[in-house]
């Protein structure tokens, strides 16, 4: 089993022997089944011990490795199976597929370079104690879905990860206010008005928002088509009518940058990127640091915690808040499927069921 690259912390120490930045000892991971040791401040000795250990336990290794390397396959190169044939089947949008990247870097840091079959539950366990509530459960999730395919291919006896326990998840970040979101607005270009005023008025998602087209727009409704749900429900399929208020973003959209999206900018330099097929598209990691920025600059929200700060999508939540106060449904214009809906399978056909609402909350109050 090839060992992973050592960090900058670990360099010159001995296999399976790390140092702990936050205790400032050492500790030794037993190769057998991923315990962890505490071997204490004092580096000499810690060095000494985990060589001992690793004559011991490493003892014919190599001839070991050569066996392995031949006949079996390690978590890190089936995740490469996974990602080429097994996630391109479930068509997922872009932003989660970013967001299984970072979650496959960090699995690939820990347990990559394990040869499958041998990872066991403490291993995932360990992987997945340090990270936070909402990062350990994705990471989770991820890899008992990988290791349910692998287990499946007989390549392990069982699926480690699905027998850890999923962390409680407290949700931190509070709601917007009317007063904290028209500030906001107030600091932010005009490209992000107009994201914010669509996200208002419509109560659609991030990505949702930024996928919206001129073209979209047409015989009085704006068609969107959720990301998130359009593969499951017919609410996923949205036929919104054009009323006065939203007409009037519509045309707040228009602007002397020529582009197919209702949401877009001039960026600093004119480069198409990946995953993006014009160049004036804006994407959603850069929408969210440019609403942070111009939320920091606002200045509001005092004596709120950085975990509790509202982010766009929240703007969702307000929007559903708003209409509901103003005695409209806001269940259908969000796309939340009630239970008597049955799922759209003619979505690949010209008579997909479209969910016909009507967008007509007044968001002066914000927007001006």
């Amino acid at each position: 089993m090839v060992p992973r690259p050592r960090n900058k912390a670990n360099k010159g120490l001995p296999v399976n022997l790390y140092f702990d930045a936050r205790r400032g000892s050492y500790r030794y991971r037993r190769p057998t089944d991923g315990k962890w040791f505490q071997f204490g401040a004092d580096r000499a000795r810690a060095i000494d011990a985990a060589q001992q250990l690793n004559l011991t336990f490493l003892r014919g290794g190599d001839l070991v490795s050569a066996v392995l390397d031949e006949h079996s396959i390690t978590l890190g190169g089936f995740l490469d199976d996974y990602e080429s044939k097994v996630l391109p089947q479930r068509e997922l949008a872009q932003a989660t597929l970013d967001l299984y990247k970072v979650r496959f870097k960090q699995i690939r840091a820990a347990l990559g370079s394990m040869v499958i079959d041998r990872i066991t539950i403490r291993m995932v366990a360990e992987f997945l104690e340090p990270l936070t509530a909402r990062s350990a459960n994705q990471a989770r999730a991820l890899l008992a879905d990988v290791f349910t395919h692998a287990a499946a291919k007989g390549l392990c006896p069982d699926n480690p990860a699905a027998s850890t326990i999923p962390k409680i998840e407290k949700k931190q970040r509070k709601r917007h206010t009317v007063d904290g979101l028209t500030a906001i607005r107030g600091k932010t270009p005009l490209w992000l008005q107009n994201a914010i005023d669509l996200a208002l008025i419509t109560a659609q998602r991030r990505g949702d928002i930024l996928d919206m087209k001129f073209e979209d727009a047409r015989d009085g409704f704006l068609f969107v088509v959720q990301n998130k749900t359009a593969k499951a429900a017919d609410a996923g399929w949205l036929k919104i009518k054009i009323t006065p208020q939203l007409q009037a973003v519509l045309t707040r959209c228009r602007d002397d940058v020529l582009s197919p999206y209702l949401v877009h900018r001039r960026p600093e330099r004119k480069k198409k990127r990946e995953g993006k097929d014009h160049w004036t598209k804006v994407d959603e990691r850069f929408l969210t640091r440019a609403f942070k920025d111009a939320r920091e600059a606002a200045g509001c929200y005092k004596g709120w915690k950085e975990e509790e700060l509202p982010g766009f999508h929240e703007i969702r939540a307000l929007s559903l808040h708003l209409y509901k106060r103003a005695g409209k449904d806001g269940q259908k214009i969000a796309g939340h499927a009630s239970e008597e809906m049955t799922r759209n399978y003619q979505r690949d056909h010209a008579d997909v069921v479209w969910s016909e609402v009507e967008a007509d909350l007044d968001i002066s109050g914000i927007a001006g």
